[in-house]
């Protein structure tokens, strides 16, 4: 029944993802469950990929539930990864901290490959809310993108952690610091949902270590609130906009809606790490939760109030996204 119970609001998440497969592509290769493509295993159609080119090869993910743990090594660039739809191409595996792996390698997909891409896809972790860390995606390399992908977890559901990197219009759920790493990352018309009653759930918890790191993390007209499945329930749900996995954190939400299950408070403290010296700021934000009257009383919080102070944190400015992003063919505001 307690599998069932998982599953029934797993599907329920994904219908809500009826995303059309609007983009055509020139595949290089197919996945496909039952056969009729080039590959039944997308482990197997990245192996098969050229090494070090500068082209993208684009891998069309036919429709099907992916039971797989996925690298994408550094020799794999320009790898475009290409579903016809987030609520119907799901990669999943349930590697946790619980079960021996250590948090990076709980990770369903691994990318190293420089100038990755995916669209329309789903990734899972499938753990569940008890097995301590499970990441769905960790990306540690440079130039990737996500287009109308959904991220799946609980704990550590995203571990970004390169320079630089964009996501456009993706869904993210997860409950304990389900957005970390040492990324230099833009999210842009974003959904962020918080899976679980009854606990502190954190946002982020990013971990730029020194002050001249390109480092941190900006939410462009995202929305901050509750998973569909525990909506009747939101009057116990908790959510913190992140806390400091290191000294120098930086994080901005930028325009974005904040639901009133956000606290007063805004941000959570991480024991043994100092709140001087991190950069916590909000800008024009709205919502319930987008109060900033009651915030952390911490020298570095920052309530923004003019375009010159936000300017810095744009897809332009923030990750020179004009120079390299319009190559993905993914849209996006290169300003406010």
């Amino acid at each position: 029944m307690a599998f069932q119970h998982v599953m029934f609001f797993t599907l329920s998440i994904l219908l809500l993802h009826f995303l059309k497969f609007s983009s055509t592509f020139d595949f290089n290769s197919t996945v496909s469950l039952d056969g009729t493509g080039n590959f039944v295993k997308i482990s197997d159609a990245i192996v098969a990929a050229p090494n070090f080119t500068t082209t993208r090869f684009y891998i069309h993910i036919k429709p099907g539930i992916y039971n797989e743990h996925i690298e994408i090594p550094s020799q794999k660039t320009f790898i475009s990864l290409i579903g016809d739809n987030a609520s119907t191409t799901i990669i999943v595996d349930n590697r946790s901290k619980a079960t021996g792996f250590s948090t990076a390698n709980s990770a369903t997909l691994t990318v190293n490959g420089a100038n990755f891409m995916a669209k329309f896809l789903t990734f899972q972790n499938s753990a569940g809310p008890k097995m301590g860390q499970a990441v769905a995606v960790l990306d540690q390399a440079k130039h990737t993108a996500y287009y109308k992908c959904v991220f799946l977890g609980y704990q550590d559901t995203l571990y970004a952690a390169a320079v630089p990197q964009f996501f456009k219009e993706c869904d993210i759920y997860g409950t304990v610091d389900f957005i970390f790493g040492n990324g230099l990352v833009v999210f842009q018309d974003c959904n962020i949902y918080a899976r679980l009653v009854d606990i502190q759930s954190t946002v982020t918890a990013q971990s730029k270590a020194n002050l001249d790191e390109q480092s941190g993390f900006v939410f462009q007209n995202c929305t901050v609130t509750v998973s569909p499945e525990i909506a009747s329930s939101r009057d116990k749900v908790l959510v913190f906009l992140g806390r400091p996995w290191r000294a120098y954190s930086m994080v901005a939400f930028v325009e974005s809606f904040l639901d009133n299950v956000v606290q007063p408070k805004g941000w959570l403290e991480w024991l043994g790490v100092p709140v001087n010296l991190l950069y916590y700021g909000e800008y024009n934000n709205r919502g319930g939760g987008a109060n900033t009257s009651q915030r952390v009383d911490w020298p570095g919080f920052h309530v923004l109030h003019s375009l010159t102070d936000v300017a810095k944190f744009t897809v332009e400015n923030f990750i020179n996204g004009t120079t390299w992003l319009p190559q993905t063919t993914i849209p996006f505001r290169s300003g406010l």
